[in-house]
């Protein structure tokens, strides 16, 4: 059964159909989904080295190097071997079937009566995980294990930095002070960070966005909002994007 949060509305009952979807998965996002849902376009894949955080399964990274481009990806479930990501992306696909099974307004099912962007995700995955396996075998350092809010780079180690499904997705599981170190430390490591969505799986607007922003306002960050259209749920309509001040010159 998967674990649920009470609804943001104290009047209305939590149901099946509102509720967030629980416990943290690891998604299998395809590249075509990153495009969109950060507003991205070649040119921004190719300006400096990307990093995907958390990278989960998709595929971005190697479509990233398919271009010509340089991208990490880090999550904490890359601390193991290939077999055992399998079978978690497994057991997390299965609840993405069943949560997405009740929602069919928001995400309709294909001529198997499964969700329709399920068979694009699962090719995604396998995309990851020929990849991750040649990673494990070869050493790329293309998938790294590590976790927010301490990332094991530089300061502007990166051009951009894509955070997807996790920041304003569980507010059950972060708070305020969780979201401004996460973002700080993004910040720290590339000149711009894009995060989607702004909401919960619910569709519930993190809460305290504005008040988050104008706190990395008077950091000297940049903050705006780029209206999206995402593959995944047309209900996701906006991505933050974050750019830290130019570095002062010597």
């Amino acid at each position: 059964m998967l674990r649920t949060a009470a609804s943001s509305d104290p009047t209305m009952p939590c149901t099946a159909a509102s509720s967030p979807i629980g416990d943290i998965i690891i998604s299998a996002r395809p590249a075509d989904d990153y495009l969109a849902q950060f507003a991205l376009t070649e040119p921004d894949l190719l300006r400096g080295p990307v990093l995907d955080c958390p990278g989960g399964a998709s595929d971005f990274g190697v479509h990233v190097r398919a271009l010509g481009g340089r991208a990490v990806s880090v999550d904490p479930a890359y601390g193991v071997p290939p077999e055992h990501v399998d079978q978690r992306l497994r057991a997390d696909f299965h609840r993405v079937t069943a949560w997405t099974a009740t929602r069919p307004d928001r995400f309709p099912p294909g001529p198997d009566g499964r969700w329709q962007r399920l068979p694009r995700w699962q090719s995604a995955a396998q995309t990851f995980l020929d990849d991750y396996r040649r990673d494990r075998d070869e050493a790329t350092g293309h998938y790294l294990p590590a976790l927010l809010p301490t990332l094991p780079f530089p300061d502007r180690a990166f051009a951009l930095a894509t955070s997807g499904f996790l920041l304003f997705t569980y507010p059950d599981h972060f708070d305020l002070a969780f979201h401004l170190r996460a973002l700080r430390e993004l910040l720290r490591v590339a000149d711009e960070v894009r995060v989607h969505p702004l909401n919960d799986s619910a569709r519930t607007p993190y809460p305290r966005l504005d008040a988050l922003c104008d706190t990395l306002r008077a950091d000297g960050v940049h903050v705006d909002t780029l209206a999206v259209e995402s593959p995944t749920d047309r209900h996701d309509t906006h991505s933050l994007r974050l750019r830290r001040p130019a570095p002062r010159a010597a």
